[in-house]
């Protein structure tokens, strides 16, 4: 090779084509790249529409219960006391004297056994009735379900010897129940 062609091939071949491939290599690398963050963009915009698939389910399925969990909300913030009364005041005109009868409701002052371990505000109801099993049932049943917040405490059933001995079923149900109020909302 001649002086003369040396350094054409040098600078004319070889140092272009070796730019080009560090050029090519730099492409590819970055092409490369690009992929990976797409592929990872891709996979969480997927997760993104499959999450808010999710919860516009969730959604449908909630908001018909929305309405009664905003009323639990507001049973749970009345006055357990009063709202006790109110039930019972609601169920009592559906029975005769014999079938069922509210023979005291008192509202002790002292915190109880489970109220001393709650710490939270809370009510006590002392209730009894006489009358019928099914009918003290029913009561018992409308107290605990319309009530989430009252905790059975004490029950007591006895049978009433007084009068009516040739009732089978007249009883006498002395029941105490723990009713806690829901804390205010601090904003």
């Amino acid at each position: 090779m001649s002086a003369y062609t040396r350094p054409i091939l040098r600078y004319g071949l070889i140092m272009p084509a070796m730019f080009n491939c560090l050029l090519l290599g730099g492409v590819v690398a970055g092409v490369s790249k690009l992929g990976a963050v797409r592929a990872e963009k891709e996979e969480l915009y997927k997760e993104q529409t499959q999450r808010l698939a999710a919860m516009k389910k969730l959604e449908e399925v909630l908001a018909p219960k929305r309405k009664t969990f905003q009323d639990q909300k507001a049973l749970l913030k009345a006055d357990p006391g009063h709202l006790f009364t109110r039930i019972l005041d609601a169920l009592l005109p559906k029975y005769k004297e014999i079938e069922l009868e509210r023979s005291g409701l008192v509202f002790p002052l002292d915190r109880g056994r489970l109220g001393r371990q709650v710490k939270t505000d809370l009510a006590r109801v002392k209730s009894s009735f006489q009358g019928g099993l099914g009918p003290m049932q029913e009561a018992l049943l409308q107290v605990e379900s319309l009530m989430p917040q009252a905790v059975l405490e004490e029950l007591k059933i006895t049978r009433k010897t007084d009068q009516l001995l040739n009732q089978r079923e007249f009883l006498v149900m002395e029941m105490t129940h723990t009713c806690w109020k829901a804390a205010e909302e601090k904003k």
